[in-house]
């Protein structure tokens, strides 16, 4: 028999937090930075209360997810230990 991933549960990883909007970055996927201003190429990182750090990320970085989250309607995936981005920030690689 072959066992559906889709009923796997990610820890901490709440059905209501995935919005059905965004093809929706999952734990694990590869991701990619993309920078709308062209002058700047970086993006803000963030912290897991999704305030901006003064930490930033270059254009063309690519992470592995390591969990996504929605903090006061921003979502943000994991890149790193206290590392977070806004998923507006990132496509899937």
């Amino acid at each position: 028999s072959t066992v559906s991933a889709a009923t796997f549960t990610a820890p901490k990883l709440g059905v209501s937090e995935v919005a059905p909007t965004d093809p929706a970055i999952k734990k694990g996927e590869k991701i990619f930075v993309t920078v709308k201003d062209t002058k700047k190429q970086t993006v803000a990182v963030y912290n897991k209360d999704a305030k901006k750090t003064s930490k930033t990320v270059k254009m063309g970085s690519t992470f592995t997810a390591k969990d996504v989250k929605k903090v006061n309607g921003k979502k943000i995936v994991k890149v790193s230990s206290n590392k977070w981005l806004n998923t507006k920030d990132v496509v899937k690689d």
